[in-house]
C-alpha cells in the first residue's frame, strides 16, 4: 500500500528549502525525487524515513508504514512554538542580532526526536567537518541500522546504544570519520545509557535546567562542553545552551569584544551568553554560526 500524503498547515515565514538545505543541525536529510519527477527532502527521524517537501503554506509529508508523524513534525520543525517572536526578541538585544535575525529570518533550531542520534553526532564533531560528521553518522547508520521504505528508497535506522555497544571499538572504527577516539567516546556513550547512568529521557525533561544536563553529559569521556552544549540545544530543549564552535567564536570576536573568550569555552562565556541574550541564547549561538559558516564559504 503506497503511503498516505499528509500535510501541515505551516506559517508563511517558514523556509523548508532552507532550513534543510543549509542544515548544520541534523545531519541525515537528503535531496529525492519521486517516480513522478517531484522533488522531496528525505530524511530518517527516529526511525521512521520521511519524505517532506513544501507547496506555499503546507508542508506535505509521506512516512514509512504509512506513519502520522503530525505530532513529531510539529515538534522537530517547531510549529508548536513561536519562532517569529523568539526573532524578535534577539533583534530587541543589539544591532548585530537585529541585522542576522533580517538576513536569516527562516533559522530555526530543530528539535530532534532522538537525543541518542544527537549525541553520536556530536561526539563526531570534534575537530570533524560537517561533511565529515555527516559521513560517520550515515556510516553507522548503514551499517548498524534497520531497513525502512518508501517510495523505492531504501535507508536505515540509527542503532540504539546496545547495537552500538554490541559492535565493539574495531568495527565503530572502520565507520567513522576523524581523530582515533572517537569509537571509545562513542562506546563510553553507549555505556552509560544502558547502564543508566546517562538518562537522555529524563535529562529532556521541562523540570532538568541546562546546567544539571550539562554536567550530566559532561561526565561522560568525550563529551566536552560544546558537544554538551550542542545536544541540549538540539535534543534536550534546553533554549539557553549556547554551543560556541569555531564559527560562533568568530562571531563574538567580530561582534562582541566583551565576551570572555579564552583558549576553550568556559563556564563564564556559558553565563556571559545567558545573560547578554537571555533565554534564547541558543538561536544568538545559531545566528552567528550560520553568519560566519556562509562567510567561509564565499570565494
Amino acid at each position: 500500500m503506497a503511503a498516505q500524503t499528509r500535510t501541515i498547515e505551516v506559517d508563511e515565514r517558514f523556509n523548508l528549502d532552507k532550513t534543510l538545505r543549509l542544515n548544520t543541525q541534523d545531519f541525515r536529510w537528503d535531496c529525492w525525487r519521486d517516480p513522478q519527477d517531484v522533488d522531496w527532502h528525505s530524511g530518517v527521524l527516529k526511525g521512521h524515513l520521511v519524505h517532506v517537501r513544501q507547496d506555499g503554506r503546507v508542508l506535505k509529508y509521506r512516512a514509512s508504514e504509512d506513519a502520522n508523524l503530525d505530532k513529531m513534525l510539529h515538534s522537530y520543525f517547531r510549529f508548536d512554538e513561536d519562532v517569529e517572536a523568539v526573532h524578535q526578541a534577539l533583534a530587541s538585544v543589539d544591532g548585530t542580532m537585529a541585522r542576522l535575525v533580517k538576513d536569516y529570518p527562516h533559522m530555526r533550531v530543530l528539535h530532534q526526536p532522538d537525543p541518542w542520534e544527537t549525541t553520536v553526532a556530536f561526539i563526531c564533531s570534534v575537530t570533524n567537518r560537517i561533511e565529515r560528521m555527516r559521513e560517520s553518522v550515515e556510516n553507522i547508520a548503514k551499517d548498524l541500522g534497520e531497513d525502512r521504505e518508501l517510495e523505492g528508497e531504501v535507508r536505515r535506522t540509527f542503532p540504539r546504544p546496545g547495537a552500538m555497544r554490541e559492535s565493539g571499538v574495531e568495527r565503530l572504527a572502520g565507520l567513522t570519520v576523524g581523530i582515533p577516539a572517537l569509537p571509545k567516546r562513542i562506546l563510553l556513550a553507549a555505556q552509560r545509557c544502558q547502564a543508566g547512568s546517562l538518562d537522555l529521557a529524563r535529562l529532556a525533561n521541562p523540570g532538568v535546567c541546562y546546567a544539571e544536563a550539562r554536567l550530566q553529559l559532561m561526565a561522560s569521556a568525550g563529551i566536552a562542553a560544546k558537544v554538551a552544549a550542542c545536544i541540549a540545544l538540539f535534543a534536550l530543549a534546553k533554549p539557553d545552551a549556547f554551543p560556541v564552535d569555531t564559527y560562533v567564536r568568530r562571531g563574538l570576536k567580530r561582534s562582541y569584544p566583551d565576551a570572555p573568550l579564552g583558549p576553550t569555552e568556559g563556564e563564564a562565556l556559558a553565563i556571559w551568553a545567558r545573560e547578554h541574550f537571555g533565554q534564547h541564547a541558543g538561536y544568538a549561538s545559531q545566528l552567528l554560526f550560520l553568519s560566519e559558516y556562509l562567510r567561509s564559504k564565499k570565494p
